[in-house]
């Protein structure tokens, strides 16, 4: 009987996730469809480009990108998104049972292995995993290797930043507490109470929808995205968060971090802060600052 169940929750797991990421995906692909016609190859960027810029003006470009990405929903888009939460509200509806069913899979092997995969998605060692990538790319001199850990740190920076934000606001309870699911809206601002989204989960989720683009090889994304579904599975294992806590953090890292290549590839001189110029001014009143902004 265990089994069986294991087997209907695994198949509507997988019916959701494929839903869901495919929803997500389309969305990401309309919207680049929409506001960017012609995809500038990484390879052609700096020949291409009449203004280069910094890796800070990068970093502050994707984050109003992101910010403001929903001004740009269409219709269609909104109806992905509310397609989203509709599913997102079948996954709380499965939490207890989940809870149950991975609590009784405990044992010593899963118990070492679970503790690898909860390193993965922890923000201190993805951190210097991606920093180190974008110093090494920087001290050798290797444009690619330097891209890719600017862009891991940017997609762990912000989906950290957004479960962060949620965490706050909802403020639900653990599963460890025995409070239930349904338990939410404590401010008592205390680790038992942030349980909504997965941090952990998003971030391994960016890192490895970052990964996957740049190394574009099906057996590396097969891999990658394995090693984040194990960061998810930990986190419920380990009695720190409901499937959907681990749902949406997925859902979260996968966004961010398919948007921030899409921002990478389609980057040209049309965005907002190379289109900034401050130049000195001299008149009969004195001397000042002009500021022009292309739009």
């Amino acid at each position: 009987m265990l089994i069986n169940k294991i087997n209907f929750h695994g198949t509507i797991l997988f019916s959701f996730t494929i839903i869901v990421f495919g929803s997500i995906d389309n969305f990401t692909q309309d919207q680049t469809t929409e506001s960017s016609p012609t995809k500038i190859p990484l390879h052609l960027q700096t020949s291409l480009n009449s203004v280069s810029q910094n890796d800070f003006s990068i970093f502050v470009d994707d984050g109003l990108t992101l910010a403001t990405s929903p001004l740009n929903f269409t219709t269609n888009d909104w109806l992905k998104t509310g397609a989203f939460v509709l599913a997102t509200g079948l996954a709380f509806t499965l939490d207890p049972s989940i809870k149950d069913e991975v609590n009784q899979q405990h044992n010593s092997s899963l118990d070492n292995t679970t503790s690898f995969s909860e390193k993965y998605g922890r923000i201190s060692y993805a951190g210097i995993f991606a920093g180190g990538m974008y110093l090494t790319g920087k001290i050798i001199g290797s444009e690619n290797i330097s891209t890719t850990g600017r862009m891991l740190v940017e997609s762990i920076l912000y989906s950290s930043a957004v479960a962060s934000l949620m965490k706050y606001t909802i403020g639900r309870a653990r599963p460890y507490t025995n409070e239930g699911p349904s338990d939410a809206f404590e401010y008592t601002f205390k680790e038992d109470h942030f349980s909504f989204p997965s941090g952990h989960t998003a971030i391994a989720f960016a890192v490895s929808t970052v990964l996957s683009r740049r190394i574009d090889n099906p057996f590396a994304t097969i891999a990658l995205y394995g090693l984040a579904g194990f960061t998810g599975y930990q986190r419920i294992y380990d009695d720190k968060h409901w499937f959907s806590d681990v749902f949406v953090g997925a859902a979260i890292g996968y966004f961010i971090g398919n948007n921030i290549v899409d921002s990478e590839e389609n980057r040209s001189s049309n965005n907002f802060l190379s289109n900034v110029s401050v130049m000195p001014a001299l008149s009969s009143t004195g001397t000042g600052l002009n500021l022009h902004v292309d739009f």
